[in-house]
């Protein structure tokens, strides 16, 4: 009989594709209510033997201390396959593996107090994991933290995250990390956090993902209550993001270089929307649109390095000041040190559009072509004693209620309205073709 190369291929591809089938599989019992660990570990470890594939019934499973040490695709029904957490410790641990996938899983912390001989635990845990994918899975009712990896690469996609304690995900020393199209809601604490160990280079990408109803349970000045926090993380990239009803800001880079913040929808935040703080060198801040807020943007913290950065195509509205014992002003965008601000449209900031310096905090500052609507005051500029000079022109600003553009000591005006005709402007502020409307 001659057999036809063209039936034996497809054949042989697809008998590569056939998943390993697990006889401990067979030994589960879905929804028993019983501490199923052991039979859940044998099952991972026959399939890593046998063939890299676990594909996991329906059903909730109670279990606890998983561990992964090699690659492995863990499959579930999406929706449907749940294991939670038997004792509160993490239901998975990965270590030192690479190319592990988890699939179409609910991992469930089942509510339990964490022991108290346990740092930093989730549901989830994952540690020096190469090329790790966790995709349409699910972490819940977690005493800590839904997920947490370190030093890890991979991507965390279109994964569910909700009423969690501490943090929804927590990737501290990235080393190539994805983490986009999750939902995240009703978390204690904070929902995604990308942080180093020490100021480097890290890379993450955060994009398109839905962040939503973020606490500050633990309290603080701004540590807790943040939808998507960087810090000491460099050239990490914040992008489509839609973030709304956190405690704190929505988007906080603390101290992180050469960080993007573009194109995010951000509303109800009750302090500021996007902060820029603390030993930064280098953000861009653009296209992002802030309504509904405590403060619109902040650049901030000279005195710690706190520099450089382009803040440009942002649209502003409603920032009527904080309810938080933070920044309690009303206002648009500011910025110290070593920034462009251009292009941005601000409405109805209660105390100021934009802000330039604060006390001697002010250096090569620059607010081009702005659009400033019925704000308290359009924009001011520090003339304490050591403030620099800053750059004020070519903006559209209408409909201020105390000044169009003054000069102030701190919180404390110090000049009059210096967008009226002939105003004797000080020599720290160069204005040029500004139109100032009633």
């Amino acid at each position: 009989m001659k057999i036809s190369r063209r039936i034996v291929l497809p054949a042989m591809a697809a008998a590569a594709t056939v998943p390993f089938a697990s006889a401990q599989v067979k030994r589960l019992k879905p929804s028993s209510g019983i501490d199923q660990s052991k039979v859940l570990q044998a099952a991972i470890d026959e399939a890593v033997q046998g063939g890299g594939v676990l594909r996991l019934p329906a059903g909730t499973f109670i279990a606890s201390g998983l561990k992964i040490g090699e690659t492995v695709v863990i499959e579930g029904v999406a929706g449907h396959t749940r294991i939670v957490s038997a004792d509160g410790r993490p239901a998975m641990q990965i270590n030192s593996a690479r190319g592990v996938t988890l699939r179409g899983v609910m991992f469930d912390g089942g509510g339990k107090p964490v022991p108290q001989d346990m740092e930093r635990v989730a549901i989830v845990m994952a540690e020096d994991a190469e090329a790790l994918a966790i995709e349409d899975c699910g972490f819940a009712n977690g005493a800590a933290s839904g997920l947490v990896l370190t030093r890890c690469s991979g991507r965390v996609v279109h994964c569910r995250f909700d009423t969690i304690t501490q943090a929804a995900l927590f990737a501290l020393d990235s080393t190539g990390l994805m983490v986009r199209g999750n939902d995240v809601r009703d978390i204690g604490n904070n929902g995604i956090l990308v942080w180093t160990t020490e100021k480097r280079e890290d890379g993450t990408i955060v994009c398109e993902n839905r962040v939503a109803r973020i606490a500050a349970k633990d309290g603080g000045s701004g540590q807790n209550g943040n939808g998507i926090n960087i810090y000491k993380a460099g050239n990490v990239i914040v992008s489509n993001n839609r973030v709304s009803d956190c405690a704190y800001s929505a988007i906080r880079n603390n101290s992180g270089n050469s960080c993007q913040i573009v194109n995010n929808a951000i509303s109800r935040t009750a302090e500021v929307a996007i902060y820029v703080e603390f030993a930064f060198e280098g953000a861009v801040v653009s296209g992002n649109m802030i309504e509904d807020v405590g403060f619109g943007i902040s650049m901030a913290n000279l005195d710690q390095g706190g520099r450089l950065a382009v803040c440009s195509g942002n649209v502003v509205r409603n920032a009527q000041g904080s309810t938080t014992e933070g920044v309690k002003n009303g206002g648009g965008i500011y910025a110290e040190a070593d920034t462009a601000i251009s292009g941005n449209t601000i409405e109805n900031a209660r105390d100021v559009g934009i802000a330039l310096g604060w006390g001697p905090y002010c250096r090569d500052l620059s607010a081009t072509g702005n659009v400033i609507r019925s704000c308290g005051k359009g924009i001011t500029a520090s003339l304490t004693e050591g403030a620099g000079a800053v750059m004020v022109a070519n903006n559209i600003i209408s409909g201020s209620k105390v000044a169009a553009i003054m000069g102030m000591d701190h919180a404390e005006p110090v000049s009059g309205d210096l967008g009226q005709a002939g105003a004797e402007v000080p020599d720290r502020i160069r204005m040029s073709g500004n139109l100032i409307l009633p």
